[in-house]
């Protein structure tokens, strides 16, 4: 799918031409060829079918008041969502509910319906991250931040491959999102879970990661952002 921008003139496109489909949604107008549907029927997606089912079933257990909540709090976000364009673009206020609602089920809270406070979270204040050649052990990947940062919120960590070694360009997909509960120390070890989202690794492999820190409302802050590749064991 393809992000379109339209000139002062056009100021909309819906329909087929050429056999390439043009339709909108709030982050703009878009186009794609309409592609022979797969169903792979992975784990994952039938987990994530799962939760957006569940989620329609939510919502529409809320009433018109607490719908419209959501929709006064998608209005004026605390988060910032860009299109691959660079433009910001809004969620509705069922996508808010969406987000919180499964953020808050990954990370183990109870399910609150209701929408949150609008109240924005700051970045993590460090991020370091050190990848080593991995066999599930825990101590072969650490992730390490400021003392007490995430005292009072959940730890986010997103990983995704470098398309090759030395690159500092990252692919479009995280492999591994991976949350922990508030923080005390300095540093934490998730070499089980890297080794479960990625395998085996070698010298110079390279990863994209970001950092969250997100609130127990479920509002997430920026992210801090690395590059770094795998190196010998620790």
């Amino acid at each position: 799918m393809a992000i379109t921008q339209l000139g002062v003139i056009v100021t909309g496109v819906r329909g087929t031409i050429g056999g390439i489909t043009f339709s909108a949604n709030k982050s703009g107008t878009h186009a794609k060829i309409k592609p022979k549907p797969s169903n792979p029927m992975t784990i994952k997606q039938v987990e994530q079918r799962g939760y957006l089912s569940t989620m329609g079933l939510l919502w529409r257990s809320l009433s018109t008041a607490q719908q419209e909540d959501w929709n006064t709090f998608a209005a004026t976000p605390p988060e910032t969502d860009y299109n691959s364009l660079g433009e910001v673009y809004l969620l509705s206020g069922f996508g808010w509910f969406c987000r919180i609602c499964l953020r808050r089920l990954r990370t183990g809270q109870a399910q609150y319906l209701l929408a949150p406070a609008n109240v924005p979270v700051s970045p993590p204040d460090t991020f370091t991250l050190a990848l080593y050649q991995t066999s599930g052990n825990p101590d072969e990947a650490v992730v390490s931040y400021t003392e007490n940062d995430f005292l009072d919120h959940y730890l986010i960590l997103e990983l995704a491959y470098a398309p090759g070694t030395g690159s500092n360009v990252r692919t479009s997909r995280f492999l591994m999102c991976w949350e922990d509960e508030p923080l005390t120390s300095t540093a934490t070890e998730f070499g089980e879970e890297f080794y479960a989202a990625f395998g085996k690794t070698q010298l110079g492999q390279r990863y994209f990661a970001r950092l969250y820190k997100q609130s127990s409302s479920a509002i997430r802050s920026t992210p801090l952002e690395l590059f770094t590749g795998i190196v010998s064991g620790p």
